[in-house]
Parts: C-alpha cells; structure tokens; sequence
C-alpha cells in the first residue's frame, strides 16, 4: 500500500509493443514536473496520470504543463498564494459535497500533506487544530493565522 516504487517499466514495454494501437497513460509516483517530463522521454507514453502528487498540492498540474511547455521550473508560489489556493480547494469541496462538513473532512487529507506549512517551528498544534475543525468559519480562521506565525524571511518552498 504506496510503499517502494512505481515500475513503469512494463507501462514501457506496452507502449513500445508494435501491435499496440490504444494511447497508453502511465501512473505512479508523479510528483513533480522533472518527474513526468522523464516519464514521457523514458517510457514514450502518451500521457501521465498524477494522484497522491496532487493531494494537498493541486497546482502540481500548473505546474507540470508549465514545465512541459518551456523546460523551466515556475517561480516559487507565495505562501499566500498557496493557502487561498488551498482555501479555494476546501470551498469546493464543500459545494460539491453539498455539505460544510463533509466539504472540510474531505479537505483533511489535502490539509494534513500539503507542503504550504512545511518547515514552521511548532506547526504541529495548529495542523492538529485545523484536522480537528469543524466549521468553514473556524478552519479559515486558522488557516488566516498561519502566514502570522512564520518569519518573513522564511521562504516555504517545496
């Protein structure tokens, strides 16, 4: 259960198989843009699938068709920009779930990985305070606190 590596080498060997007339997509372990430009280059797919990349890092596909497009890595998101995109994400989840609460306890997982919150000292009550709310109100009021709590001449990158 997600442990050791994805082995896209039969992925490969089906997309190189001269009988094979389907477009062929490969999936596993595609988080980062270097990652699925190699995969494409190595294994000649047709296309990439990214699943657990994305989880709390929905601009991975931003950042991958930028990187596919010109060869460049995009510059470093604001940590600002990142927690509205995070918000937006908890927003829609809440209305396409219908439910506030369902909305937020869906948004848990993307809330516990994401890399926004990565290298704050003593992060670790306020993660727990935010997998633990219960209302938008209150999870928004947490998230809102965090760029407070970091230096600001600490740069969160991935």
């Amino acid at each position: 259960m997600y442990t050791g590596e994805a082995d896209w080498t039969l992925i490969g060997e089906v997309k190189n198989n001269p009988r094979m007339r389907i477009p062929i997509i490969g999936n596993g372990d595609v988080t980062t843009p270097e990652r699925a430009r190699e995969c494409f280059d190595r294994y000649g797919v047709d296309a990439v699938m990214i699943g657990r990349g994305s989880i709390g890092r929905p601009w991975i596909f931003e950042e991958v068709k930028h990187y596919l497009k010109t060869g460049e890595c995009v510059e470093p998101y604001s940590m600002q920009w990142q927690i509205d995109i995070i918000k937006e994400h908890v927003l829609r989840s809440i209305e396409w779930l219908g439910d506030e609460r369902k909305g937020i306890v869906h948004s848990r997982r993307h809330l516990a990985v994401t890399p926004v919150f990565k290298g704050i000292d003593h992060f670790k009550p306020t993660r727990i305070a935010m997998l633990r709310a219960e209302t938008l109100e209150e999870l928004f009021g947490i998230i809102d606190s965090v760029p407070g709590m970091v230096n600001s001449e600490l740069r969160v990158e991935d």
